[in-house]
């Protein structure tokens, strides 16, 4: 049976993962309700939205939080948006989608859902701090040509820590820094195309596979197997 965080431990996991980073950007949303979303909230450019420690959980209306496709995420971040600070409960049905470049600070999943995170259009994409655990197959899908960036992040129980869209040649630039990846049932990062790259460097990992599937570009530093 699965165990959930606390409100109180997760607010304690977001302030104890990672300092956090100031942003540039000026605008902020209102922050909705904590609790169960029937409608996906939506971070605009240039906005940011910080939930404080806030935990989520996906209504029926967005999805189950299982395998099956199709369902709608807690957040949608747009071109030039910051999410922070939030905690996605069970069911996260699809967790967070980006459109572009998006920011996301301290983020916990504690359970991925469908996908923790969705890159649904190109861009740079920079997660910095937080976690995710208990997926059933992706943590990361990377669905457009794009830069994805994560550091400070721990993430377990999954099949693979990033996975490019399965039959795709387009480009992703993937960076792993400072995290903690473990039970990965294939592997850390897996593509179809031979032009992307991944650079790893500093991070500790426990089981996870093969370590890069399909990838033909890596660059290692840093790194412990324990």
């Amino acid at each position: 049976m699965k165990k959930w965080l606390t409100t109180a431990l997760a607010a304690t996991l977001l302030a104890s993962v990672v300092t956090i980073v100031p942003t540039t950007a000026v605008p902020t949303t209102t922050v909705e309700a904590a609790g169960v979303q029937n409608t996906t909230i939506i971070v605009k450019a240039g906005e940011v939205y910080d939930g404080k420690g806030a935990r989520f959980i996906a209504g029926s209306a967005l999805g189950d939080g299982s395998q099956k496709e199709g369902q709608k995420p807690i957040f949608r971040v747009e071109n030039g948006g910051t999410l922070k600070n939030v905690v996605l409960g069970y069911p996260a049905a699809d967790g967070v989608h980006t459109y572009g470049n998006a920011t996301l600070e301290n983020i916990v999943w504690e359970d991925i859902g469908e996908d923790a995170m969705t890159i649904k259009e190109s861009g740079t994409v920079t997660l910095k701090g937080g976690s995710a655990t208990n997926g059933d197959d992706k943590m990361f899908q990377i669905n457009a040509a794009s830069t994805f960036k994560v550091s400070n992040f721990k993430g377990s129980k999954a099949g693979k820590f990033i996975r490019q869209l399965g039959g795709s040649t387009f480009k992703v630039n993937v960076t792993i820094d400072n995290c903690d990846i473990s039970d990965m049932k294939e592997a850390i990062f897996r593509t179809d195309s031979s032009t992307s790259t991944v650079k790893m460097t500093n991070t500790r990992y426990h089981n996870v596979g093969t370590k890069f599937i399909g990838v033909k570009n890596i660059t290692e530093s840093g790194n412990t197997q324990y």
